[in-house]
């Protein structure tokens, strides 16, 4: 490994640690739902950088699974530059929220589709599959 690197892991431990004894003073803060714009903004400055972005999001990975939660969609988790609406590599309050409410709205409709499926008239006892 060379020095570059030893000083970019280095750098990123230090940040994690920094981030990791704020996350867990913010109440505000949990390992699951939407996070207030504040807790993105870790100096404040009325925008998120994309370091703080990925810090919140690894103290929020980091959190779950010290509770040994389920890590279902990570894969599916957007990147910065899905928020970053105007391209300008940061977010302001309105991306960040613009984005929540869109994720709310897909989980809105993906919890209503399965609920229509499971409500239908399946093949259990009384369907065509059922026990005689």
């Amino acid at each position: 490994m060379n020095h570059r690197n030893t000083v970019q892991i280095t750098s990123a431990i230090l940040l994690a640690m920094t981030a990791a004894s704020a996350f867990a003073t913010d109440p505000a803060v949990s390992a699951q739902g939407p996070v207030p714009f504040e807790s993105f903004d870790a100096d404040g400055n009325g925008y998120v950088t994309q370091e703080e972005f990925n810090t919140l999001r690894s103290e929020r990975i980091r959190s779950r699974a010290e509770e040994n939660r389920q890590f279902r969609n990570m894969g599916d988790a957007p990147a910065f530059s899905d928020l970053d609406a105007d391209g300008d590599g940061k977010l302001n309050r309105e991306e960040i929220q613009a984005h929540q409410r869109e994720r709310q709205g897909e989980r809105s409709e993906y919890r209503e589709q399965k609920r229509m499926n499971n409500s239908g008239m399946g093949m259990g006892r009384g369907g065509m599959g059922g026990r005689k």
